[in-house]
């Protein structure tokens, strides 16, 4: 294959990709297609439809897929039956409270086709199945998939969706702000005993009890069926305190946090300490014999290819790219002297946090954007990348390597931060603060890069100003790091990512 038949295959490529990233066989032209799978730059998902991906993906790398997973559902269940079809209760509620984990199946019903399994790339795959007399009279479209409204999806799902799934129905009710769109689908919809009474349990435990007396009041009066008040769940505790907030991002941010803090506050490895005098100048002098060993193995956990004399010499200023040849590896020369201007800001904030007898976390709102700008400052300066990458939060959405969790659209980051700061303001025990502040920020993923850097200095700024030392995390340790994050924005399992972190 020649480069000028690559190129111009890659230029019809870059026009096809202004409308997104999954594309039909009948896209291209020529033997343009032919080109790009063999070159890599795109990947069946089934026959005749196609991710975009690159060359450099290895295999058994599923972030192209992921990316492009709801846009290749949504795009070819259009195709294949216009608008008659739904996806089922279970994933219509999950996309409706913001789910963030990509579902290993998703069930579609369907007015009329055949039963069908299609398999899709990483182990995932669409089931489809006809049910004219079940199909909704009402469904809305969602990122241009058609699902259940909020309120039908609620009253459809059963009781073992109820106890796997609690965190997602309490965000669930706390989206419907009125239950009388609930009450319409229960007092219309044939059957709808056993859903009253889940819903009505479910609203008792989260606090409203008038809104769950109410419905028992006008499901039993209307249709002389007894209700019940028992609680659908599994657990005797609700995962949501009451609550002002609607958003989903924001309800499921609270959720998080109140389900892990009682299991890590709970841990036998939570280590208790006394209340004792802070000494500054300890807590400098260990900053500064442990910045080394912290850059190098945070810049190398990012993937940059830096030593500690690199380190040295960019910390001590004796790094000069204008009259030493040595010193132009530009990319890695200047994430390690970002890190430094940002370690000495981080170093900054909680000396004045210490000294002035602040929280450390009533600042951090302020102070974080401040990190941010210091780790890329230098980039920017040199042209590397241009500027306003530092005005804020990210614009675009981001996929994490190997993850099946996907971080928050841009357009719900704002609100998302605005609630982690809060959470971080409340939380009494530092410990928990400190593992939950560097986990909730990964999870929310603010930035478009650095996320991993600005969380363990979140992490490190909690710890260090509660008299606890500052935590190096090993590059050697990374697998074993970046699993336990994953087991915690996946599996819902918290504890390994704790126990690493006290650990170290």
């Amino acid at each position: 294959m020649s480069n000028k038949l690559l190129a111009k295959a890659l230029e019809e490529l870059h026009q096809l990709q202004k409308q997104g990233s999954i594309f039909r066989s009948s896209d291209f032209s020529g033997k343009n297609r032919t080109y790009l799978k063999k070159a890599g730059y795109i990947k069946p998902i089934i026959r005749g439809w196609y991710h975009q991906s690159h060359p450099a993906d290895r295999d058994g790398d599923s972030t192209a897929w992921h990316s492009g997973y709801w846009e290749f559902v949504a795009k070819y269940l259009h195709e294949r039956f216009g608008d008659d079809y739904c996806l089922n209760p279970e994933i219509s509620l999950l996309i409706h409270t913001r789910y963030s984990i990509i579902p290993k199946q998703i069930v579609i019903i369907t007015k009329k086709s055949s039963t069908a399994k299609v398999t899709l790339p990483h182990n995932s795959s669409l089931f489809i199945y006809p049910e004219k007399k079940r199909f909704p009279d009402e469904t809305v479209r969602v990122n241009h998939l058609n699902i259940y409204t909020l309120e039908e999806a609620l009253c459809r799902v059963g009781i073992r969706f109820f106890r796997d799934n609690q965190e997602e129905i309490e965000i669930a009710l706390s989206m419907i702000k009125d239950i009388s769109g609930v009450l319409n689908i229960l007092l219309t919809r044939d059957r709808m005993d056993d859903a009253a009474s889940r819903i009505c349990g479910a609203l008792k435990l989260a606090g409203r009890e008038e809104d769950a007396l109410r419905l028992k009041r006008v499901y039993e009066t209307t249709t002389f069926k007894p209700v019940s008040t028992a609680n659908p769940f599994d657990k005797q505790e609700p995962f949501l305190v009451s609550s002002t907030k609607h958003n989903p991002y924001s309800l499921r941010l609270q959720s998080i946090w109140t389900k892990y803090s009682t299991i890590i506050a709970s841990m036998d490895i939570n280590p208790k300490k006394q209340k004792t005098p802070i000494d500054i100048e300890k807590i400098i002098e260990d900053m500064e014999e442990k910045y080394q060993a912290d850059a190098y193995h945070s810049l190398s956990i990012e993937g940059y290819q830096v030593s500690r004399e690199l380190i040295d010499k960019v910390s001590s200023g004796k790094w000069n790219p204008a009259q030493n040849r040595e010193d132009k590896d530009i990319k890695n020369a200047l994430a390690a002297r970002g890190y430094y201007e940002a370690f000495e800001t981080v170093k900054q904030t909680i000396i004045h946090s210490i000294q002035k007898g602040e929280e450390i976390t009533r600042k951090l709102a302020a102070e974080h954007h401040k990190w941010y700008h210091q780790l890329f400052a230098p980039s920017v300066r040199t042209g590397i990348i241009e500027a306003k990458h530092l005005a804020g939060y990210r614009t675009h959405q981001v996929y994490l390597r190997g993850s099946q969790h996907v971080p928050f659209p841009r357009t719900a980051v704002v609100d998302a931060m605005e609630t982690y700061f809060e959470l971080l303001e409340k939380e009494q025990d530092p410990i928990v603060c400190a593992i939950l502040g560097h986990f909730v920020f990964g999870f929310i993923h603010p930035y478009m890069d650095g996320n991993g850097r600005m969380a363990r200095f979140v992490m490190n700024a909690i710890f260090v100003s509660n008299g606890y030392p500052w935590v190096v995390i090993k590059v050697e340790d990374r697998n074993t790091y970046m699993q336990a994050l994953e087991r915690a924005s996946v599996d819902g399992d918290i504890k390994p990512f704790a126990r690493f972190v006290l650990e170290n």
